[in-house]
């Protein structure tokens, strides 16, 4: 990961798993809930818990807990989850369509605004809802896409390339599920999302 954060990314990540919890919470009807039942759902210490949001002003009432509407609405706007957040993919191929699919992305906010790729097969077919636009054309779209993020799903020798398009466009954040290191400017954050490196780790553990 690159890049500069308000706060640290693992308490962020802890964040985004809160409020996804809290989501399920809220859909079951649950007004209240302490810090121990939501250990129960997400697998962090309750201490861990209290700890991280005692740190962004959020103490629960003590034999009650927190108000699951109010803190799920209070972590939102910490990750800015309480706006939409638009969305480039670039990369048409079977992973990049499937995440213009995803549902989950516009329950959290995110909304696909464009989906690139440099072949010409691919280009002006469309993907829910989309037309595949000419990659070459993106870092001129971008400004005009107002996306905030852009998503890599390019072979590993594209990414740099590709990364180097979008940040020319405007765009300063970056989830590469590629498995390239990719270079970017101080300015700039990178998430890199490695399937094979999971199922490597799995794959020690598992049993012979």
């Amino acid at each position: 990961m690159q890049g500069n954060s308000k706060a640290p990314v693992p308490t962020l990540a802890r964040l985004a798993t809160y409020f996804s919890v809290l989501g399920d919470i809220e859909k079951q009807g649950i007004a209240f809930i302490n810090s121990s039942k939501i250990e129960d759902r997400c697998g962090i210490s309750a201490s861990q818990i209290r700890k991280d949001l005692s740190h962004f002003g959020e103490v629960g009432k003590p034999g009650v807990g927190y108000e699951v509407v109010r803190l799920r609405k209070h972590i939102g706007r910490i990750l800015k989850l309480d706006r939409t957040q638009r969305v480039v993919i670039i990369g048409a191929g079977r992973l990049g369509q499937a995440l213009a699919a995803y549902p989950g992305l516009t329950e959290y906010g995110f909304e696909v605004a464009g989906i690139f790729d440099n072949d010409p097969a691919v280009m002006g077919t469309p993907v829910s809802g989309l037309v595949v636009r000419d990659a070459a054309s993106m870092h001129a779209l971008l400004p005009e896409l107002n996306a905030k993020i852009a998503v890599l799903t390019v072979p590993g020798p594209a990414a740099q390339q590709a990364a180097d398009m979008v940040i020319e466009g405007g765009v300063r954040r970056i989830l590469n599920f590629s498995p390239a290191h990719i270079k970017v400017p101080r300015s700039c954050m990178v998430r890199d999302v490695s399937f094979t490196q999971e199922f490597a780790v799995l794959a020690h553990y598992s049993e012979d």
